[in-house]
């Protein structure tokens, strides 16, 4: 079985609210979902100790240079990140140093400038909703301006099927 998630995060990768309004977030996002009709299997806020990537699961499928706008491809980030976490592969990788220089032009980026065809992000917290059902797909402007005011900090979404 597979499953699909709406994780939202903070625009500022190294951001972490509090506990309370990480729990105020997530009770407001598992609100969204109460609808007729609507459902979410689990909603739940998750702190990372170090910067981790939040990615989208099957969804990723290329890298682009915000620079250039050269196919970068998924093996030379996922070779990088394996790199970057000494060679291990488990879970979800971390990141302490977000500056890279990309292959195809050498320009000097940070992995959150690079674009990929379904976004992804880099976080030290999220709030992950798994398995919803809605009528619509994202989470609206205004939903996630509400989250970001319950945390105290801008927010993005990411979608994930793993």
């Amino acid at each position: 079985m597979s499953d699909l998630y709406i994780r939202v995060i903070p625009t500022d990768p190294q951001w972490q609210p509090t506990a309370e309004a990480a729990a105020r977030a997530a009770e407001y996002i598992a609100g969204v979902f109460a609808g007729p009709g609507d459902h979410v299997e689990v909603v739940e806020p998750v702190f990372h100790e170090r910067i981790t990537l939040i990615d989208g699961g099957e969804y990723m499928e290329d890298l682009f240079c915000a620079r250039c706008d050269a196919a970068i491809g998924l093996d030379w980030f996922w070779d990088l990140l394996i790199a970057r976490n000494e060679g291990r592969r488990v879970g979800e990788p971390t990141i302490d140093d977000l500056g890279v220089t990309v292959p195809c032009c050498g320009a000097e980026l940070t992995l959150p400038e690079l674009r990929f065809e379904a976004p992804v992000g880099f976080a030290r917290f999220e709030v992950s909703a798994r398995n919803w059902t809605r009528h619509v797909w994202d989470l609206s402007d205004q939903e996630l301006a509400a989250v970001g005011d319950l945390l105290g900090h801008p927010v993005t979404q990411v979608h994930a099927h793993y």
